[in-house]
């Protein structure tokens, strides 16, 4: 089993904006564009990389995370406006289609690109997440309130760390990730202030979303996905997607295989081995132009 694979560091300017990515290349392998979760960045794959050998990856930092642009001062980090960094991405990287492997929101983010845009995906990969983070109607109006109450707050003040394992210990208590994982996340997502340390990451993330798609939206969605479909789900709940949702996600996308896991949200990076043979063969089996179907 290999345990390590060249990589290198890129910048794609975008015209949505410079974005940052580790790519770990196989010329002539499958081009797989790799998409973290919130507040993670594209270290995020480095466990999985080794053992998708022949697949060309390509993880980028999402705006306002890892070495990636921040959004304008005056913009908001809306989940819709990601859609259309991805599709960006793409154009400048030359590639009219692609497998989509997103975590977390990165997931969600594959979900409602494939949606959107099926001509240019032709197979999703889906960790811990199907579909877009969803509410029901009737909490719009209290949700745009306390939007705005945290807006006028502001983010408040950098929080400055002694050292990187200070902040590795935080990320684990945050998260409840292991160290291994943890350590990688957090070495790219510091920057060093004097002594000190502070997240590279734009602060602006932690806002509240003022607008969230309804259930009925989201499940719209994800009923278009059209491309061959692989999930897999921890066996800790999620705080943002009940087991009912997750079932009727999984209804929706009735063509797909999915899988559950032992162990919670970060699986892929703390066992890696266990997904990542069903990811690569799935990858492979459905290396084609999304107009020409699976074979």
């Amino acid at each position: 089993m290999p345990t390590s694979r060249p990589v290198n560091e890129v910048q794609i300017d975008t015209r949505q904006g410079r974005l940052a990515a580790l790519h770990w290349p196989c010329a002539g392998g499958p081009r797989v564009l790799c998409l973290h979760g919130w507040l993670d960045n594209a270290a995020s794959f480095i466990p999985l990389a080794p053992l998708l050998a022949p697949l060309d990856l390509l993880a980028i930092d999402l705006p306002g995370h890892g070495h990636s642009e921040h959004r304008h001062e005056t913009s908001r980090y809306h989940f819709i406006d990601y859609l259309f960094n991805v599709d960006a991405a793409l154009d400048e990287l030359g590639w009219s289609s692609c497998h989509l492997l997103g975590h977390s929101l990165g997931a969600a983010i594959a979900s409602a690109y494939a949606a959107g845009a099926p001509e240019r995906v032709r197979s999703i990969v889906l960790l811990d997440t199907m579909g877009p983070v969803s509410v029901s109607a009737d909490s719009t109006t209290e949700r745009l309130r306390r939007s705005l109450v945290k807006n006028r707050r502001g983010t408040g003040p950098i929080r400055l760390f002694d050292s990187i394992e200070h902040m590795v210990k935080a990320r684990c208590l945050y998260s409840g990730m292991h160290e291994k994982a943890a350590r990688l996340i957090c070495e790219r997502a510091v920057k060093k202030t004097r002594s000190q340390y502070q997240w590279r990451s734009d602060p602006s993330l932690n806002w509240v979303s003022s607008l969230v798609m309804t259930d009925e939206q989201a499940l719209d969605l994800v009923s278009h996905i059209t491309a061959p479909t692989l999930t897999f789900t921890a066996t800790e709940d999620s705080p943002w997607a009940s087991r009912e949702k997750l079932e009727k996600r999984r209804r929706a996308m009735d063509h797909g295989v999915h899988e559950t896991l032992e162990g919670h949200h970060h699986f892929h990076m703390d066992k890696p081995a266990e997904i990542a043979g069903a990811i690569r063969d799935f990858i492979i089996e459905n290396d084609n132009p999304p107009d020409e179907g699976s074979s």
